[in-house]
């Protein structure tokens, strides 16, 4: 103890450092002289290792640190693996330590949510002049170790504010503003087989509009001559990428949403450069515009080998079912898949299967990482000299971009080849890939270079699903039951070790459904109106069979395809899809209910996604703060319910709740603007035929029609005695007018409540609310909401008792997730409604009643709040020119 020598450390270190070098000299004598270190002899040290390990109740996290040869395993295996960082006590779980970036890119993503929640455009200028400034005064504190994380988390905010402020800039085109029929030469840059024909994208170089050659960018009415448009031309049309054609077109400017808060197509055209989209007359005539662009001769290129391998894939099968789920799997070809099967696997939960994503890209690549380490084993120079762990990653590293150019490049395989690409250049570079850090990482890459995919429901539900895996993976991996388990696994005992493992392989299949189920599940409800019930059934029955079979063969099909060898792997894949298929229908024809379901609102969709990432992301009692976002999120979708009143754009279809609570539709067969709106109400699709509007509530003649609109019934609120005796009468319609000529127009501005027209309306018109050709367009897709209210007998009909006649104005809240959470808070705390309309007077049908009870006015309908599907003043989506 006191007695020893203060130099004894010193020379113990060298005695120590001599000694290591001493020992590596031996190693290198022993291993030169004993037989080569092969594959099988390297496999057992590894099990030997696992072993003592599994002994001591501890496994090692070999990815944590950088990867050697045969001494590397000699050498942890007589350290006892003591310096793995999973054992309790040693370090922070990893989970943990990576998570900085991951919360950065939470904040980076909602910057770029609070910039497309703005009512109006802001100056870019002025969000980056704001940026630099918070930068310069906030970077020194943070450099400095003085700012804490709150400071970062700010500054990525501002950061992806104004990322999505330069990239809507950048991306201004262009756009058509009315229908127009023209003559146009254009090339094509883009082609998308469907079953109705090609879908092409062309890049115009010259239009001939009513007998005069104009260019794009010329300005026409309102908008401009696009650039770029999407045009569907027939099936007898054979088109490749690159062809310069000359054809006769209709043009349309592209859509808004068709209710507020749905799917905006305008929004998604305008960051595709897309000015107009239409439908050709008759088969384009081929057109000489020289020499193609390189970039787009390479994109042909690849676009015929996609479909030359779709063409053997279906002529290698039988047709049917199996052939097309073949060929989208392996090319994301989805032309010929029925929408039967589509529906069948979506409601079996195995319609992720469709979406070329991680799984896929995960098994085609590792299995040419796999193929290429194993053959690169049998080369004992290779095997002893070369990192050839290594080489194998260069090589399924070119695989996954392969596979990323067949597979069509949606934004799933772009974000499962960021990610596997991030794993591969880890192994490279002798670093852990798979990681929180890793996954955060390809989110900011890819939403960089394009905000607007954050608003994008596949790239939402990718990466909701990869986070939360890998958080609970990691925490299940570093916690005392995730290392008893492992351990339990790596019994020697053959027939106990084979059946832990198959009780993990069993139930990390169920945690991964569950998970991923749960994450895609709250996003998918939100965007699409459907559910999963028996999900993690059918999950449980075809994953196995898709994993271990079809994947593979499929793989090995694409490799033996250029030997003319594929027939073989393509009937094994072929076999397989028809069981996962037998698996899907019998999961789908498990009735339980319903599977179509009212979705939620951003705000609710929004709440219920930061409790589940607090949930499955925070330690300790951090994660007790989900608890109250989920509460809240519950509040909100007891108070939320569907519209009473649909109004399309153009306004020629509406939809009214009628007496008895069912949303009835004008329109005469069913298109896009009736599917969605049943998609608002939880209902399928086949619905609408049960759901047409009939008289007495539609009544229309040749001046035009009248639609009445309900208020949804409360309970008792049918025609009953109430405790005091008195009858409680159903509320009064509301009087929806759609007038085609002046005399109709006349009379509805006495009788109606509501004008919908394309006629210009008198100032002195006395109705509640006008909605005419300038507000549809400038406010587009309209929604309502109406509520039963005893109002006193007045003939007063104006808004907030106004002078009678109240149009659409500026300041109505519209459906973006930051105005109404506010709105929702405010109609929640404090009880009230945004606008109250109230309908016509008292029922005159019900004026009688029985003297032996007190008659009550029955009560007024009010409009108690309504929605528009773009903001006033508009975004640049829905500009029509820049």
């Amino acid at each position: 103890m006191g007695g020893a020598d203060p130099l004894s450390g010193a020379r113990a270190g060298t005695d120590g450092n001599t000694g290591s070098a001493k020992d590596e000299r031996t190693d290198q004598k022993d291993v030169a002289g004993k037989r080569p270190a092969t594959p099988v002899r390297r496999l057992a040290e590894i099990l030997k290792a696992f072993r003592s390990a599994a002994k001591s109740g501890r496994v090692h996290d070999w990815s944590d640190r950088p990867i050697r040869y045969s001494s590397d395993l000699k050498e942890t295996s007589a350290r006892g693996l003591q310096s793995s960082p999973s054992h309790p006590g040693q370090s922070r779980p990893a989970a943990v330590e990576e998570q900085g970036l991951l919360w950065g890119g939470f904040a980076f993503s909602i910057g770029i949510l609070i910039y497309m929640a703005l009512p109006a455009e802001p100056s870019f200028w002025a969000l980056a002049g704001l940026f630099l400034v918070l930068f310069f005064i906030l970077i020194p504190g943070i450099v400095r170790g003085r700012s804490g994380i709150w400071a970062l988390l700010i500054l990525a905010g501002f950061a992806g504010t104004a990322c999505a402020s330069l990239r809507t800039l950048l991306a201004e085109a262009p756009r058509l503003a009315v229908a127009r029929t023209v003559t146009l030469e254009a090339r094509v840059i883009d082609r998308q087989m469907t079953g109705r024909g090609p879908r092409l994208v062309l890049s115009v170089l010259a239009y001939e509009d009513r007998g005069t050659r104009r260019l794009p960018g010329d300005p026409v009415g309102a908008g401009n001559l696009p650039e770029r448009v999407r045009l569907s031309a027939p099936k007898a049309a054979d088109v490749r990428i690159g062809d310069g054609l000359r054809m006769k077109a209709r043009l349309f400017p592209p859509s808004g949403p068709v209710r507020p808060g749905g799917y905006d197509f305008s929004f998604w055209a305008y960051f595709q450069g897309l000015g107009a989209t239409g439908f050709v007359y008759g088969v384009p005539v081929p057109v000489d515009f020289g020499p193609m662009p390189t970039s787009l001769w390479f994109q042909r290129q690849l676009d015929d080998l996609r479909s030359g391998i779709g063409r053997q894939i279906r002529s290698a099968l039988e047709p049917g079912d199996s052939a097309e789920l073949a060929a989208a799997l392996l090319v994301g070809d989805r032309s010929g898949l029925s929408d039967e099967t589509e529906d069948i696997l979506r409601q079996a939960g195995l319609a992720h299967v469709l979406a070329i994503s991680g799984l896929h890209m995960a098994l085609f690549a590792g299995g040419a990482y796999a193929a290429i380490l194993l053959v690169l084993s049998f080369w004992e120079a290779i095997a002893l000299r070369w990192p050839s762990h290594k080489l194998a990653a260069c090589v399924a590293l070119l695989a996954a971009i392969f596979y990323l150019g067949i597979s069509g490049g949606s934004l799933a395989t772009q974000r499962s080849f960021v990610m596997i690409g991030l794993v591969f250049l880890g192994l490279i570079v002798s670093r852990k890939g798979l990681t929180l850090h890793s996954v955060a990482l390809a989110g900011l890459l890819l939403l960089i270079l394009a905000p607007e995919r954050l608003l994008h429901p596949g790239f939402q539900m990718s990466f909701a699903a990869v986070i939360c895996l890998v958080a609970v993976y990691e925490t299940w991996r570093t916690s005392s039951a995730g290392r008893g388990v492992q351990a339990l696994s790596m019994r020697p005992r053959f027939w106990s070790r084979i059946g832990w493992q198959t009780m993990l392989f069993w139930g990390g299949l169920t945690a991964t459904a569950l998970v991923a189920g749960l994450a895609t599940g709250v996003i998918g409800v939100h965007h699409f109106g459907r559910i999963a019930p028996m999900g993690v059934i059918g999950n449980l029955l075809g994953m196995p069979v898709f994993t271990l079979l079809i994947m593979p063969m499929g793989v090995l099909a694409l490799v033996l395809m250029p030997f003319g060898l594929a027939s073989l792997p393509l009937q094994v894949m072929s076999a397989g899809l028809d069981v996962l298929l037998g698996f899907a229908e019998w999961t789908a024809n498990l009735d339980i209910g319903q599977d179509h379901v009212s979705p939620p609102g951003a705000n609710v969709t929004l709440l219920l996604m930061a409790a589940l990432f607090l949930g499955v992301l925070a330690r300790g009692w951090i994660r007790l703060g989900a608890l109250p976002l989920g509460i809240i999120a519950g509040a909100f979708l007891v108070f939320d319910r569907p519209p009473d009143i649909q109004i399309s754009e153009k306004g020629a279809i509406i939809a009214a709740r009628g007496a008895d609570g069912i949303l009835r539709f004008s329109a005469k067969r069913a298109g896009f603007e009736t599917d969605i709106w049943l998609q608002r109400e939880g209902l399928p699709e086949d619905a609408f035929s049960v759901q047409k509007m009939g008289t007495p509530q539609r009544r229309c003649d040749p001046y035009g029609c009248v639609y009445l609109a309900y208020a949804p019934m409360r309970t008792g609120s049918l025609m009953a005695s109430d405790r005091t005796g008195s009858l409680v009468y159903k509320p009064v319609p509301i009087r929806i007018a759609m007038p085609q000529k002046a005399e109709a127009l006349a009379m509805d501005c006495i009788e109606a409540d509501i004008i919908v027209t394309e006629l210009t309306v008198p100032k002195d018109c006395d109705v509640s609310l006008v909605i005419g050709a300038a507000e549809r367009r400038a406010h587009g897709a309209l929604s309502l909401w109406l509520e039963a209210a005893d109002w006193p007998a007045s003939n007063d009909r104006s808004v907030g008792g106004g002078n009678g006649k109240s149009q659409l104005t500026n300041k109505e809240p519209t459906e973006n997730w930051l105005l109404g959470f506010t709105s929702s808070v405010m109609n929640l705390v404090f009880g009230k409604t945004s606008r109250m309309v109230p309908a016509s007077n008292v029922n005159k049908d019900h004026a009688a009643a029985s003297d032996s009870v007190s008659v009550k006015t029955p009560p007024k309908t009010v409009i108690t709040k309504w929605l528009s599907a773009k903001t006033r003043p508009p975004r640049p989506w829905h500009r029509p020119r820049p």
